[in-house]
């Protein structure tokens, strides 16, 4: 072990240095191109020699041209998938992915500034195919649809029809008509909120969902379904109820909004 003395550096410290991906220097401790050193917590630790030994062979540590793009796609097809796998309903982190994903660049007119994010198919299904980087003047582009034309309206002439006479003294009653309700995306309504930080955009969105499955309740019957802290609970109900989104009577609220993903 004399040859290994010296510096011990962690995994990430030498993926760094060498440039390379931490499943890259675990292949070369297979393959016997590395020498590690294992301390009592089984964790790889790098020699500063062996750092020192694979820079001076720049064709051991990395491969011909073009490595840097394979790499790179290496790197951003692993956070697109974890983003799209475990944080799909958290618009913010969607929103930061595609726009690293597009190189901060509209996609249409090749912009960088007044950047966002543009559903291409209209829906709020959080794709990476349905999702595209759109400058402000693009995007306002993108969601304008053409205006219909008015249409005539016809005037047929007015016939007088004679009823009989039990007809008329009968009660015309409307037919009833269930209302309508409206449907908001799900990142539209966490956005509302205006939530604190990730932290609590993460919990608001457990609310959301505990209030969608109960669409009656009690902030205690949410605070249990969701099992977050009351006063979180307290400040959800207050904001969905000042938006709209929920009525409250008697310490029961009543959702008024469905929630489209």
């Amino acid at each position: 072990m004399a040859e290994l003395k010296g510096k011990l550096y962690t995994m990430k410290e030498a993926c760094t240095l060498l440039g390379v991906h931490p499943n890259t220097i675990r292949r070369w401790d297979k393959e016997g191109k590395i020498k590690v050193v294992r301390p009592e917590g089984g964790q790889r630790r790098i020699p500063e020699c062996e750092i020192e030994r694979l820079l001076e062979k720049p064709s051991v540590v990395s491969p011909p041209s073009p490595r840097p793009t394979l790499l790179k796609d290496e790197h951003l097809s692993f956070f697109l998938g974890y983003i799209f796998s475990y944080h799909r309903d958290d618009w913010e982190l969607v929103k930061r992915a595609i726009l690293i994903r597009d190189d901060y660049t509209c996609s249409k007119c090749g912009g960088k500034e007044l950047l966002g994010v543009h559903h291409k198919n209209g829906t709020s299904r959080n794709d990476p195919d349905n999702l595209v980087t759109l400058c402000q003047k693009c995007h306002h582009e993108a969601h304008r649809a053409p205006s219909p034309r008015p249409q005539k309206r016809r005037i047929s002439p007015e016939v007088p029809v004679q009823k009989p006479e039990k007809e008329i003294k009968e009660e015309i009653r409307p037919a009833s008509v269930t209302p309508k309700i409206a449907e908001v995306p799900r990142h539209a309504i966490l956005d509302a909120l205006a939530p604190a930080g990730l932290a609590q955009r993460a919990v608001f969105g457990d609310l959301l969902s505990a209030a969608v499955v109960l669409r009656t309740f009690t902030p205690e019957d949410l605070t249990s379904r969701a099992r977050c802290p009351e006063a979180v609970t307290k400040t959800f109900c207050e904001r969905m109820s000042a938006r709209g989104y929920l009525t409250g009577k008697n310490g029961t609220f009543e959702l008024q909004v469905g929630v489209a993903r």
